[in-house]
């Protein structure tokens, strides 16, 4: 695998990151209840389903969904979001059917993962890929209400040293690996504060990182720190559950800033999350871990 420039940041050096850091996502408990997004007030307005000629939509008569690429198990399988496999896959066509559309009226597209929250007009309808709902990022794009509230892992090598902190003050003495721009880091710098960290472009060359001893730890969503251990690095282990920061309000669909089509999304998950629907796929595609500690502050 061909690595990308590799960032090295010091103590000295997070001080300047503080920007950044509020665009980030950090870890949120996967049993609270979704929030409502700080940019989707117009969901309070009821809306009717069903009809797709009435929605203000990149291309008539189809929606247009964008992820990154790669897209991750077990949000979508098999790096094919049309496939319908996957939370995130499984959720798009929920909520496409609740709106009235057809399965092959969505189409797929992409997007890299940070240009979907950057300031700007938008090529989709909606993005999905795990985007944290923050108030900085939505300031330049608008988002749907949560559909579910994640948690972030420490993930290190199964003989590391490292599997013997029991709180984030322990972690402070190891050298972690992150991806620049995401929650994650927030997480790293503001809380955790390791005196050398090493920045990716990717989850994947982060990981990679770790995998080749660059590093001794990462920290990553819960589902693809799940991803990452049972399926692709069997020498790599979870080795602990973060708590909420309050940084992330969980995660949500983006739009264009003020996007009409908001409300219409808000109301698809409302009735989704009524009838069960969400809570099925949650249980699904989403189970949580047996035991596995959660680090004390």
């Amino acid at each position: 695998m061909t690595h990308s420039r590799i960032r090295r940041r010091s103590t000295l050096a997070l001080i300047g990151m503080a920007a950044l850091a509020a665009l980030t996502l950090s870890a949120c408990s996967s049993s609270a209840t979704p929030a409502a997004s700080p940019s989707s007030s117009a969901s309070a307005e009821k809306v009717t389903l069903g009809d797709p000629a009435k929605l203000k939509l990149v291309k008539d008569g189809e929606l247009t969904v964008h992820v990154d690429d790669p897209v991750w198990s077990p949000w979508f399988i098999d790096n094919k979001p049309e496939n319908g496999k996957g939370f995130e896959s499984a959720l798009t066509y929920a909520v496409a059917d609740k709106l009235g559309f057809t399965k092959d009226q969505v189409k797929w597209g992409y997007t890299a993962f940070a240009a979907s929250f950057t300031p700007g007009p938008k090529n989709f309808d909606l993005y999905t890929q795990e985007v944290s709902i923050t108030d900085e990022r939505a300031k330049a794009v608008s988002f749907s209400d949560p559909y579910y509230v994640s948690r972030s892992v420490v993930i290190t090598k199964d003989n590391s040293p490292a599997l013997e902190a029991k709180s984030v003050a322990d972690l402070a003495k190891y050298r972690f690996g992150t991806v620049a721009g995401t929650t994650q880091d927030s997480y790293i710098t503001q809380t955790i504060k390791p005196q050398d960290v090493l920045s990716f472009d990717t989850v994947a060359l982060s990981t990679q990182a770790l995998e080749n001893g660059q590093v001794d730890a990462i920290v990553v969503d819960l589902q693809i720190g799940q991803n990452v251990v049972l399926n692709q690095f069997k020498d790599l282990k979870i080795a602990g559950l973060l708590k909420d920061n309050g940084v992330s309000k969980g995660m949500g669909f983006v739009f264009d800033l003020n996007s009409p089509l908001v409300p219409y999304v808000d109301e698809a998950l409302a009735e989704l999350r009524d009838d069960g629907t969400i809570d099925k796929l949650e249980k699904e595609w989403l189970p949580l871990p047996e035991q596995v500690q959660e680090y004390t502050q």
